[in-house]
C-alpha cells in the first residue's frame, strides 16, 4: 500500500500570475528532451518549469509549485507521484505521456494509478494499441489520446543544395535496439556498387557490447573508409542539409523523431519495417530486407516528403492539439459504468469490491476484520437474528451479504451492477437480490440496512444525502443502520471516492432523526488505515395498544 506524501501549498492563482506547468522528464536533459519544442511553444501563455531530477524532493518541489504536472516517460517518478502525492486532490492537472521503452522493456505502466491521471498521451497508434493489449481496462481508468510527435519545419528545412545522393544519415544512440548492425550490411553493398557512399552516424554510443561489436565489424568488412561516428551533434538540422538520405533501422519506434526531422530537411527516407512503421511513414519508403533498401538508396529523390511532413507532423499540428488538451475539463465520472466495468474484469476475485491494489489473499485478511466488527454490532442489537430482515445497500457481490446470512438475518441486496448481482445470487442462494440503485429500491422497512464502504463511493453530494434518506426511510423504528467509512487526512485524487467528514455524518443523523449511538474505529492491516464503523439506531416505535405479530418486509422478486 502506498501511503501519501504531504505536498505543499502552491499559492494562489488567480488572475495575477500565469498558470503554471511543470514538465518531468525522468529520461533526457531540457536540451535534447521530445519536450523542447512543445515547452517553447508555450512559454508565451504558461509559466514552466522543467526538472530532470528523480529526486522526491526536487519532484515535490516541482509539483508543489505547479498547476499542470506534465510527466513525460511513464516510468518511476510517474509511479511515485500518481501513487505517492495527491495531485488532483491539490487541484492540479496531472498529464502522463508515454513512449515506446515504457510499453516495450517496462512494467510502469501496470503500477501508475492511472485514477490519478487526467490525461494519457500516446505519440502513435501502435504503441497505444500494444498497451491496450496489455491493459484492456485503461480506457475505463483514464482519458487517453493519440497526439503524434511534432516537427519544426521551419528548423528543419532543405538548405539551398540538395545533399549528396551517397552521403547517408545514420541518427539516434548506438545501441542494440536501434540495429546499427544492419547499416553496415546494407552500407557493405551500397560501397560495393560505388566506393564513393558513406554512412555519417550521429549519437552517442551508448551500449559498450554494441562499440565493440561495431569496432570489430568495421574492420572486419573494411568500411573504416565509409563510416564515420560523430557523436552527439548540437546543430542537428544544420548537419542533415549536405546528406542525402536518412536510414533508419531500428528495431521498433513509438514515432520516430529522427526521421520526421531528415525528412523536413530534405533527406529521402529508407525505414526498417519495424512493427507499427508503416501506420507512421509512407509505405514506399519502408524495407525488409539489404537488398529492398539498396534499391530504395539508389532511387534517392531530394526533398520527396518534406511535405508529408509538414502536412502530418509538423509542431503546429501538435500543439494545437496539446493546447485543446491542457485546456479541457475534468472527465465526467459515471459510476454505474466504472462499477459494471470493474466487477467484470474482476468477476470472481474479491478485488473487485474490495481494494484493487492488494492480492486475493490481502483482501480476505482485512476483510476478516471488517466481518468481526459487523458481527459484534449487530449481534449486540439482535442477540437472535433468525426472522430479522437485513438490507445490504450497495452489495457487490454479496460478500458480506453471506456473513450476515450466516448469522440467521433473512439478506435483501441491492447493486447497480449486473454482474456483481449474479454472482451475488450465486453465493447467496438464500438471499434476495435486485439490480438497481440501493435508493431506488422499492422496500418495506426492515430491522437492519448495513452500508459497507459504500458511501464514499457516491461522489455526488445530492446522491449522497438522497442515499442516506433512503437507508434511514427504509429502517424500522427500533432498526439499526452500520455504516462502514474512512476518514483520511487528505482527500483522494480517485474519481470514483469522495471522502467526507464524521461531523457531516454527525449531522445528516441529526436530521434524519438517527441516532449515533457507537463509533467503532479500527485499523486493517494490509490496507494501512483505519476505518470507522457507525452505528445509528432509530428510536423504537410507541407501543401498540395491543400485541401483534412483527411486521415483516415484503420481499422483493429475485
Amino acid at each position: 500500500m502506498h501511503h501519501q506524501v504531504p505536498l505543499p501549498h502552491a499559492g494562489p492563482t488567480g488572475s495575477g500570475r500565469r498558470p503554471r506547468i511543470a514538465f518531468i522528464d525522468a529520461l533526457k536533459s531540457r536540451d535534447i528532451s521530445f519536450l523542447r519544442d512543445i515547452m517553447a511553444a508555450l512559454e508565451s501563455d504558461y509559466d514552466i518549469r522543467f526538472t530532470n531530477s528523480r529526486q522526491e524532493a526536487a519532484l515535490i518541489e516541482a509539483i508543489a509549485w505547479a498547476d499542470i504536472v506534465w510527466l513525460e516517460w511513464c516510468l518511476e517518478p510517474a509511479v511515485w507521484a500518481t501513487n505517492k502525492l495527491n495531485m488532483r486532490g491539490h487541484g492540479k492537472k496531472v498529464i502522463v505521456r508515454l513512449h515506446s521503452t515504457e510499453v516495450i522493456d517496462g512494467r510502469f505502466p501496470h503500477q501508475v494509478k492511472w485514477e490519478a491521471v487526467d490525461h494519457l498521451i500516446f505519440v502513435s497508434e501502435d504503441i497505444r494499441d500494444e498497451l491496450l493489449k496489455q491493459m484492456p481496462d485503461l480506457p475505463r481508468r483514464v482519458r487517453h489520446s493519440v497526439i503524434s510527435n511534432g516537427i519544426d519545419c521551419d528548423r528543419f528545412a532543405p538548405g539551398p543544395c540538395a545533399g549528396d545522393p551517397r552521403r547517408i544519415a545514420w541518427v539516434g544512440d548506438v545501441a542494440m535496439k536501434k540495429n546499427p548492425m544492419l547499416a553496415l550490411q546494407i552500407l557493405r553493398r551500397l560501397v560495393d556498387l560505388d566506393a564513393d557512399y558513406h554512412l555519417h552516424v550521429a549519437g552517442e554510443v551508448i551500449c559498450p557490447r554494441t562499440a565493440r561489436y561495431l569496432d570489430h565489424l568495421v574492420g572486419e568488412m573494411e568500411l573504416g573508409r565509409s563510416i564515420t561516428f560523430y557523436g552527439r551533434i548540437a546543430d542537428i538540422d544544420a548537419w542533415y542539409r549536405d546528406k542525402g538520405v536518412l536510414l533508419s533501422t531500428t528495431l521498433y519506434e513509438s514515432f520516430g523523431m529522427n526521421i520526421g526531422e531528415a525528412m523536413a530537411s530534405g533527406c529521402w527516407p529508407v525505414v526498417h519495417n519495424y512493427p507499427g512503421a508503416a501506420r507512421t511513414w509512407p509505405a514506399e519508403a519502408l524495407f525488409a530486407t539489404v537488398d529492398q533498401a539498396v534499391e530504395r538508396i539508389r532511387q534517392v529523390r531530394p526533398n520527396g516528403y518534406r511535405a508529408f511532413v509538414v502536412d502530418r507532423y509538423s509542431i503546429a499540428r501538435q500543439m494545437e492539439a496539446v493546447r485543446r488538451l491542457l485546456a479541457e475539463g475534468p472527465a465526467a465520472f459515471d459510476p454505474q459504468s466504472y462499477w459494471e466495468a470493474r466487477h467484470e474484469q474482476l468477476k470472481g476475485s474479491i478485488r473487485s469490491v474490495g481494494h484493487i491494489g492488494l492480492s486475493e489473499i490481502q483482501n480476505l485478511q482485512d476483510y476478516a476484520v471488517n466481518a468481526d466488527h459487523l458481527r459484534s454490532a449487530l449481534l449486540a442489537k439482535f442477540p437472535d437474528p433468525k426472522g430479522r430482515v437485513l438490507f445490504d445497500a450497495g452489495c457487490g457481490t454479496g460478500v458480506v451479504s453471506a456473513v450476515c446470512a450466516d448469522l440467521g438475518f433473512k439478506v435483501i441486496g441491492a447493486d447497480f451492477s449486473k454482474t456483481a448481482i449474479v454472482q451475488a445470487r450465486a453465493r447467496v442462494p438464500g438471499g434476495t437480490f435486485i439490480a438497481g440503485a440501493f435508493d431506488q429500491v422499492p422496500l418495506s422497512p426492515v430491522d437492519a440496512i448495513i452500508c459497507l464502504d459504500v458511501l464514499f463511493h457516491i461522489v455526488d453530494d445530492d446522491l449522497w444525502q438522497r442515499g442516506l434518506k433512503a437507508l434511514a426511510r427504509n429502517l424500522k423504528p427500533g432498526g439499526r443502520l452500520l455504516v462502514l467509512e474512512h476518514f483520511p487526512e487528505a482527500p483522494s485524487d480517485a474519481q470514483h471516492v469522495r471522502w467526507r467528514s464524521l461531523d457531516a455524518y454527525r449531522k445528516a443523523a441529526l436530521s434524519l432523526d438517527l441516532a449515533l449511538t457507537e463509533i467503532v474505529t479500527y485499523r486493517l492491516q494490509q490496507i494501512g488505515a483505519e476505518k470507522t464503523l457507525l452505528v445509528l439506531d432509530k428510536a423504537a416505535a410507541k407501543p401498540a395498544p395491543a400485541a401483534g405479530n412483527r411486521e415483516m418486509a415484503v420481499m422483493p422478486a429475485s
